[in-house]
């Protein structure tokens, strides 16, 4: 009885380490159009495998499924927050930052950001359209983020036909792909040693 557990317990273990080892692919596809108040598109991540895993719709129907991505053996439509709800969370929100202010204020963000993307494979980074901000000075800073974000991520194949739009008002129209792909247990190593080094 005892072997019997022991050899489940090492069955379930070495399958929770290949799928850590196992590369993990995010792809992210949308195309959004920002008018003033107005939303128009669509927005769909996908977290798994090449083939199958878990699909996000995240605008404008939010729903989650289970399986292939083009046919999930499972979906799941989420529902939206009522107004009272969305208010009491907001509230809660703001109490847990101002409490935890002084915790985040010790985590080297820029390093650890710089260590997650550079331990990332990034194969495709696309953007294509018209950016627009309702503060030309916001514009100004995407682009240039945009551009250092190319020698940062060094992807595979980099598309950036963004074309910028300098006014008072938000006036945007973009078409986007991001496909990475990662090792979890090398990211979490990496993650964890960059935090050790930098951590005030």
């Amino acid at each position: 009885m005892l072997n019997i557990i022991l050899y489940t317990f090492l069955f379930i273990l070495s399958i929770f380490l290949i799928m850590l080892i196992c590369p993990v692919r995010i792809q992210l596809k949308s195309t959004l159009k920002f008018e003033e108040a107005h939303i128009n598109g669509f927005a769909h991540l996908m977290l798994g495998y090449r083939k199958r895993g878990v699909g996000i719709n995240i605008y404008p129907e939010k729903a989650i499924s289970f399986g292939t991505y083009h046919k999930p053996i499972y979906v799941k439509t989420l529902r939206d927050q009522s107004q009272e709800t969305h208010e009491k969370k907001q509230t809660k929100d703001k109490k847990s930052i101002k409490e935890k202010y002084q915790f985040f204020r010790k985590i080297p963000v820029m390093q650890l950001t710089k260590s997650i993307i550079r331990s990332t494979r990034w194969e495709e980074f696309s953007l294509k359209g018209k950016l627009g901000l309702s503060n030309p000075m916001q514009t100004g800073m995407v682009f240039g983020f945009m551009n250092s974000f190319k020698g940062l991520a060094r992807p595979q194949k980099f598309i950036l036909a963004l074309e910028p739009v300098f006014s008072q008002k938000m006036n945007t129209d973009v078409e986007g792909t991001m496909h990475v792909r990662f090792s979890p247990l090398v990211t979490i190593i990496q993650v964890g040693f960059t935090y050790l080094k930098f951590r005030k």
